[in-house]
């Protein structure tokens, strides 16, 4: 159940206890006023026949009420603030499995692959020569490190004029979709 939902049927259901205390507080009343009552006193209802008022049901019956009506006003309000919260470490952890994830990759990888990958993982969709600028390669050894990693199925070149971009292939989150 929605915790919205949840907190307006706490709030009611206090609402209601207020109506029925307030209701026996007033049926108490009446039983004090009544004069031929008081007479026929038995010792359980002694204190409410003498005029003295039961404190113990009133002062429980406003805690229970106060209780109630705070969970309510709680579930209702905060249920926002707690989805974000859950929402938040979410994708918390998502970010920590996709970083583990392209960690685990980067181990079966040489240096110069490391790096390519790496600098592709910051720029998706990086042109080959700012690829080769970035990574301090020749433009034929970055083409035949490229073409292993594009075999290994780490990721994809596509022609775009007279360069080539390339593109990161690994799934590293759940909800992203290979490219």
């Amino acid at each position: 159940m929605d915790n919205k939902k949840l907190g307006l049927i706490i709030i009611g259901i206090s609402i209601l206890l207020i109506i029925f205390v307030y209701g026996i507080g007033n049926q108490l009343k009446n039983l004090q006023a009544n004069s031929s009552i008081t007479n026929s006193c038995t010792n359980i209802c002694k204190d409410i026949c003498t005029g003295n008022e039961p404190s113990y049901f009133i002062y429980g019956s406003i805690a229970v009420i106060f209780s109630t009506l705070s969970l309510g006003i709680y579930l209702f309000f905060f249920e926002k603030s707690h989805q974000t919260l859950i929402n938040k470490i979410k994708k918390d952890s998502n970010i920590k499995s996709s970083s583990e994830k392209f960690n685990l990759i980067l181990l079966g990888l040489n240096e110069d692959e490391k790096n390519i990958l790496t600098a592709v993982k910051d720029q998706d969709g990086i042109t080959q020569h700012t690829l080769g600028l970035r990574t301090n390669m020749h433009k034929s050894k970055l083409s035949i490190i490229v073409g292993m990693l594009e075999q290994k199925g780490l990721v994809k070149r596509e022609k775009k004029g007279k360069t080539n971009q390339v593109y990161l292939k690994v799934n590293l989150n759940e909800t992203d979709n290979e490219r």
